[in-house]
């Protein structure tokens, strides 16, 4: 049976939202396509555009660059599903899904969290080396440093903050070099804690750690769970690695922390305001590294985006759970859903 799936726009993986439709439309689907995301705007939709995207659509696909709150998962009375083709849902409004009983289905591939997972390791061996003081020596023609400003990571305590997919596979890379590596998660107790990581507070983590990294989600309560007041907390030669969410950190208190030396250094991939903006304090500080938000993208982790869309979108279409459900406590609600839809309007009603 065709259906009718709308696709938003997204400035970073629109190639392979196309991909997506292309195939879909192909096997007899309506496809609606939504406004182009334009950054670093997060697409917002007019509320007299809903009955045209989302009256009739059987399942959205979405990413985090756009918002849908409760009133359009509301207004969609066919909706089955909604599926992220990446990781990110945070743009969702994931309680009132698991509310109405609509099945939310994202990316967390393999590729995904282990480029990310090498891309931490790649940026902590660069901060602990000084690698872009190094490169400057030669590229500037600099004297040879009478002082050395390389460290070993052996013996290094690491701080992890999250213990999802991301982190653990941090861990799986770091086994063998001898480091001490702490972690914080609340969902997480040291019985389920990967071999060698001692679980512990949020505090004494940051005050041990000689790196500190985020591995954990956004929400409204982890946003700016690095503020001024954590920051203080950490060694004045300790390191910060945010490949997670812009939102974890308080980027003022951060700036302000590298400026004053409070801390030794960062590596950032994601910010507040993405794409970040010319004249942003981060830009004019030498001891930070800045990537666009792709530090961690590799080939892999595109050219696994569709199939592993167009698998979850097909088990969604069949009554079957997704490959990878976001909210599976809604898997009760959700074939009760599907029950009405199938049974008719009147079900809806």
């Amino acid at each position: 049976m065709d259906r009718t799936i709308f696709i938003s726009s997204d400035h970073i993986v629109d190639p392979w939202l196309e991909a997506i439709a292309q195939q879909l439309q192909a096997q007899g689907h309506r496809i609606l396509r939504g406004p182009a995301q334009r950054p670093p705007a997060i697409t917002e939709f007019e509320s007299a555009d809903w009955p045209r995207f989302f009256g009739a659509t059987d399942l959205i696909v979405m990413t985090s660059r756009s918002k849908v709150p409760r009133e359009i998962l509301a207004a969609a009375p066919r909706l089955r599903g909604v599926v992220f083709p990446s990781i990110g849902t945070e743009s969702l409004d994931l309680a009132a899904a698991t509310e109405l009983g609509i099945i939310v289905a994202y990316g967390p591939t393999p590729e995904n969290f282990l480029s990310i997972a090498e891309a931490t390791v790649m940026l902590m061996t660069v901060l602990f080396y000084g690698l872009p003081k190094t490169e400057a020596v030669l590229r500037e023609n600099q004297t040879r440093p009478k002082v050395l400003h390389a460290q070993l990571m052996l013996g290094k305590t690491i701080g992890l903050i999250g213990m999802g997919r991301i982190a653990r596979a941090v861990v799986e890379r770091l086994a063998g070099w001898r480091m001490r590596v702490l972690a914080f998660d609340p969902h997480v107790a040291q019985a389920q804690a990967p071999p060698g990581v001692v679980m512990t507070d949020l505090q004494p983590l940051l005050r041990q750690s000689d790196l500190v990294s985020l591995h954990a989600t956004l929400s409204s309560g982890t946003r700016h769970l690095i503020g001024r007041a954590e920051l203080a907390l950490m060694k004045p030669s300790a390191y910060l690695i945010n490949t997670a969410r812009g939102g974890l950190v308080d980027d003022a208190a951060l700036v302000d922390a590298l400026r004053a030396r409070k801390i030794a250094g960062a590596a950032l991939d994601v910010f507040q305001q993405e794409p970040l903006p010319r004249d942003h304090p981060y830009r004019g500080l030498k001891n930070v590294i800045l990537t666009p938000h792709m530090v961690g993208h590799t080939r892999e982790i595109f050219e696994a985006i569709p199939p592993t869309a167009l698998e979850n979108i097909a088990r969604i279409f069949r009554g079957e759970p997704p490959l990878y459900p976001r909210n599976p406590e809604a898997l009760s609600k959700w074939c009760e859903r599907l029950a009405r839809l199938d049974a008719g309007p009147a079900a809806i009603g």
